[in-house]
């Protein structure tokens, strides 16, 4: 029992010193970032774990299931139009993450600021199609359908 007490106090500590709390109330990761812009950490035994999730299970507690952990500062911040290089997937903070679907939380992120897909086609209701809380440019999946087919008759 007294380990346990001693080894959460460590955990906090060892989180708490991997980051820089920010003027604008973020926790800023500073360690490892992966290669969509998350801090990863080592949590309770388990690698390569997210570090905003590890925030919010040390705590707030556990993620219920099938929820992810959506960055409510990134919502926020209508001038970041997210990816790799948003430096809101380093924040920390557990006041700034929420439990949510995947769906609400790719709604809620950039994606859902941009009016045209890479290839300017428009992300108009006749021209999108959602799976999973994922937009898709239907003009480029035609364009990719038309592409493999016209290999296929060559």
């Amino acid at each position: 029992m007294p380990g346990g007490k001693w080894r959460l106090a460590v955990t906090r500590e060892r989180l708490m010193s991997r980051v820089t709390v920010m003027d604008n109330g973020c926790w800023q990761w500073n360690r490892l970032i992966n290669k969509g812009g998350y801090g990863t950490t080592s949590y309770r035994g388990r690698r390569c774990t997210l570090a905003h999730r590890a925030f919010y299970m040390e705590f707030v507690g556990p993620i219920p299931d099938g929820m992810t952990v959506d960055h409510t500062c990134h919502n926020r911040d209508l001038t970041c139009l997210g990816g790799p290089t948003c430096r809101h997937r380093r924040c920390v903070n557990p006041e700034h993450l929420e439990p949510t679907t995947t769906e609400v939380n790719s709604r809620r992120a950039g994606w859902a600021r941009k009016t045209h897909c890479p290839a300017k086609h428009p992300y108009s209701p006749e021209n999108t199609r959602i799976n999973k809380g994922r937009r898709f440019c239907i003009a480029c999946q035609h364009d990719k359908d038309a592409k493999r087919k016209g290999r296929r008759h060559s």
